[in-house]
C-alpha cells in the first residue's frame, strides 16, 4: 500500500508540473491569437506555482505578452512590465535557446516604446516625465548591451542629448551635465543647444577651461550660429580676459587683411566691449578707454566695408556706431540744467550730436537698401537688425524734418512686424 501511495503522489506531482507548464504554452498560444486577457491569466497562474515561478521561460513569455501590448497600444506601463520580465528571464538563464533567437528585437521594441514616451513628454514640455522615461530607455539599452547576447541596441546619441535637455529643463542640473557631456563625447552634432546648455553648466561650475573649450568646439561645429560668438564675448568679459580676445582677433585680422568676416567680427567685438550691456540688455558704464575702443571699431568697420561695400550688416553696424555716439551726447545735453540749455556747452553737444547723426544716415540707408533687396530671402537672424536699422532711420528723418521719409520708413517697419 505504501508503494502504491508513493507512486500515486509522484504521478500527481508530475501531473501538476505538466499542468503548470501547459499554462505557459497556453499563454503563448493565446498570445499568438492576440487573446491578451487569457494569455495574462495563464502566465500569472504559472508564476504563482512553485514549479514554474522561477523558470526563465515563464518570465520570457510574460515579457512577450506585455511587449505585444506595449507595441500595439503604445503603452508605457506594459513596456516597463515587459522589460522587468525580460530582465528577470535573462538574469535567470541568459542562454535559454528560444530567447536567444528573439530577445534582441524584443528588447529593442520595449526600449523604443519607453523612449517614445520620453519624446512625448518632451513635446508636451513635461520635463520630469520626459527625463524619467528617457533615463529608463537608456537604462534598458545599457542593461541589454552589457549582457553580450545576440545583437545590441544601438546608442541613440539624440536620445542621450534629449535626456540631458529634459533634465536641464526639469532643474536636475547634475543629471543634465552627465548626459550632455556624454552627448558631446558621442559626437552628437545636430543640436547647437547641446553646446549652449553645456557651456552654461560649465560656467555655473566655474570650470573656465571647459567653458571656453565648449564654446570653441561649438564655433567649429556650428560656424553660422552667432550665439557662440556672443557666448565667447561673455566668457572673456566675465573672466576679465577681453584684452586677450581683442589681441587675438587683431592678429587674425592683420594676418588676413582681406578676410571680411574676421574684420567685421573684430569690429563688432570691439564695439561691444566699448558699449557693454548687462544680462537684461541695459547699458552698463562705459570703460575708461571708451574713445580708444570706438575709434578702433570705427576703423575696423570701414575696413570691412572696403572689402565688401554692399554688406547690410557692416553698413548697419557703422551707422549704429555713429548713432550710438550721438545718443551719448544727446543724453549729456538733456542732463544739462535749464540755464545751460542755451549756453555754449549745449551748442557744442548739439553740434556733435547732429554731426554724428549725419554720419550715420548714409550707412543706415545703404543697409536699408541691401536688406530691402533681399526681400523674401531675408534671413530670420537679419530681421532684428533690419528692424533696428529702420527704427534709427525713422528717428533721424524725424530730427531732420524729412516727414515723407518718416512715413515711408514706418510702413516698412509695420510690414516687418
Amino acid at each position: 500500500m505504501k508503494k502504491l501511495m508513493l507512486s500515486f503522489l509522484f504521478c500527481s506531482a508530475a501531473a501538476s508540473v505538466m499542468a503548470q507548464r501547459a499554462k505557459v504554452s497556453s499563454a503563448e498560444e493565446s498570445l499568438s491569437k492576440k487573446e491578451y486577457d487569457k494569455a495574462k491569466a495563464d502566465i500569472e497562474a504559472a508564476l504563482q506555482h512553485d514549479k514554474t515561478k522561477d523558470d526563465a521561460k515563464t518570465f520570457f513569455v510574460k515579457g512577450k505578452i506585455y511587449e505585444a501590448l506595449a507595441t500595439e497600444k503604445k503603452s508605457l506601463a506594459d513596456a516597463l512590465t515587459a522589460y522587468d520580465a525580460y530582465k528577470t528571464a535573462i538574469d535567470k538563464n541568459a542562454k535559454l535557446p528560444e530567447m536567444l533567437l528573439e530577445i534582441n528585437g524584443r528588447m529593442f521594441n520595449v526600449y523604443a516604446t519607453v523612449g517614445n514616451a520620453g519624446y512625448a513628454g518632451l513635446n508636451d514640455q513635461k520635463w520630469d516625465s520626459a527625463f524619467v522615461n528617457f533615463q529608463k530607455a537608456v537604462e534598458i539599452s545599457n542593461y541589454y548591451n552589457s549582457k553580450g547576447l545576440s545583437g545590441s541596441i544601438p546608442t541613440d546619441t539624440a536620445m542621450v542629448f534629449y535626456t540631458g535637455y529634459a533634465a536641464q529643463q526639469a532643474g536636475k542640473k547634475e543629471e543634465a551635465f552627465t548626459y550632455l557631456k556624454k552627448a558631446v563625447d558621442l559626437k552628437f552634432e545636430k543640436e547647437p543647444a547641446l553646446y549652449v546648455l553645456l557651456a552654461q553648466l560649465y560656467e555655473e561650475k566655474a570650470d573656465n577651461a571647459n567653458w571656453l573649450k565648449t564654446i570653441e568646439d561649438a564655433k567649429k561645429t556650428f560656424p553660422g550660429d552667432k550665439r557662440f560668438n556672443d557666448m565667447e564675448m561673455i566668457y572673456y568679459s566675465k573672466t576679465g580676459k577681453t584684452s586677450e580676445l581683442l589681441d587675438m582677433l587683431e592678429k587674425k585680422v592683420a594676418a588676413n587683411p582681406t578676410d571680411f568676416a574676421a574684420t567685421l567680427d573684430y569690429a563688432i567685438r570691439v564695439d561691444n566691449v566699448a558699449n557693454p550691456r548687462g544680462d537684461n540688455g541695459a547699458d552698463l558704464p562705459k570703460p575708461a578707454n571708451y574713445d580708444e575702443l570706438m575709434n578702433k571699431a570705427e576703423g575696423a568697420y570701414k575696413k570691412a566695408l572696403e572689402i565688401n561695400p554692399e554688406d547690410a550688416t557692416a553698413n548697419f553696424q557703422l551707422g549704429a556706431l555713429y548713432f550710438n555716439r550721438a545718443v551719448v551726447f544727446n543724453k549729456e545735453l538733456n542732463a544739462l540744467d535749464s540755464k545751460s540749455q542755451t549756453g555754449p556747452k549745449a551748442k557744442e553737444l548739439q553740434g556733435k550730436m547732429e554731426t554724428l547723426m549725419g554720419q550715420s544716415l548714409p550707412f543706415f540707408e545703404k543697409a536699408d537698401a541691401s536688406f530691402t533687396a533681399k526681400g523674401a530671402n531675408l534671413e530670420p537672424g537679419d530681421r532684428e537688425t533690419y528692424y533696428n536699422c529702420l527704427t534709427a532711420l525713422s528717428k533721424i528723418y524725424a530730427i531732420k524734418n524729412m516727414n515723407d521719409k518718416v512715413e515711408a520708413t514706418k510702413k516698412k517697419l509695420k510690414a516687418l512686424e
